[in-house]
């Protein structure tokens, strides 16, 4: 595992280092599942227990998608 999403889609968990290609391909996965109904709406409101807006994530989230709220970033179909 690279990543975990907990329960209710609100906290991602990096399972590896920030430079591990295997992380940017386990995003990539995560938000083809969103947009391809296999998975539901995700409200990301944490990153490795800090806030989502502004993690070192952030950024790739948003290339991938998500967009940015007033507290979190949300990717829907």
């Amino acid at each position: 595992p690279v990543l975990y999403v907990e329960r209710g889609g609100r906290g991602l968990l990096t399972l590896c280092a920030p430079e591990d290609p295997r992380l940017a391909v386990a995003l990539e996965a995560l938000a083809d599942a969103v947009l391809g109904g296999r998975v539901g709406r995700l409200s990301v409101e944490r990153v490795d227990g800090e806030p989502a807006l502004g993690s070192a994530l952030s950024a790739q989230l948003v290339a991938l998608g998500f967009r940015a709220g007033p507290r979190k970033l949300t990717l829907s179909a």
